[in-house]
């Protein structure tokens, strides 16, 4: 994928055929849209269905099972190897086994990406909320969920929420590490972002970069007043087409 296709971002809505069983006479309701292409999804969703079997895995225990659900590009962040998945994946920032449990009973909510990029499929409970990218692969749809990386040192930061705690005086916020090679200064390993994107309870919402310096950069998001979640969603190198994703809570709960 080209970087210009990732930074043009489309919002386009899918509704849901209403389906009238013969002789039963039972209507079903379309599904409503909202905003930016967001839908409540159809249970034959390819992207929800996809993210429900990951969770189930997930909850299950079942890390052979998530890691088939992987795109290739997450699995390289692995060294494509299933043992080092399962040896990291319990404690590298993606879903737990408790959460996915919980968010694989509450509604799903799809919401188109980037054009020809990805779509991300949210989940929220009463006070947890989390979201996965999932993304038209060579082998098929797969999920992007490369969490921390096994080794080396953590990309980025939330500032704001911190440790946990949000300050509504402020907006959000989100740290990007600059990582130098033996070269120093002149020789960048990975930096800050150029393509990233948040969704504050699945509708999409700028994220501006601040000011950088030699260690990194902030980036801010621009949330509505009473948003219980924020995702941030960037491309950690514009020449893969990968995904990464990290997701807070703004409140304690959902008002």
């Amino acid at each position: 994928m080209t970087t210009s296709l990732r930074n043009v971002l489309t919002a386009t809505s899918a509704v849901a055929l209403i389906a009238l069983l013969a002789g039963c006479g039972t209507d079903y309701p379309p599904s409503t849209p909202t905003e930016s292409g967001t839908v409540e999804p159809d249970p034959q969703d390819p992207a929800s269905a996809l993210v429900s079997e990951y969770l189930d895995a997930i909850a299950l225990g079942n890390q052979g099972g998530a890691w088939e659900l992987l795109s290739p590009e997450t699995q390289a962040t692995y060294d494509s190897s299933a043992e080092t998945y399962a040896e990291y994946s319990l404690d590298n920032e993606t879903v737990t086994a408790t959460d996915a449990e919980v968010f694989a009973e509450a509604p799903l909510v799809v919401t188109d990406g980037p054009e020809n990029g990805f779509q991300l499929v949210s989940a929220q409970t009463t006070d947890i909320a989390d979201a996965w990218i999932v993304r038209d692969t060579d082998v098929g749809l797969r999920i992007d969920d490369p969490g921390v990386p096994p080794t080396g040192q953590r990309p980025f930061t939330w500032q704001n929420p911190k440790d946990g705690v949000y300050d509504s005086t402020v907006a959000p916020m989100i740290f990007f590490q600059t990582f130098y090679g033996e070269g120093g200064e002149t020789d960048v390993i990975s930096g800050p972002p150029e393509t990233i994107v948040g969704y504050a309870d699945s509708v999409e919402v700028p994220v501006t970069k601040e000011a950088a310096s030699g260690a990194g950069a902030n980036f801010v998001a621009d949330v509505p007043a009473g948003a219980f979640a924020l995702t941030v969603v960037w491309a950690p190198d514009d020449e893969s087409p990968l995904f990464q994703s990290s997701t807070v809570t703004l409140a304690t709960s959902l008002p």
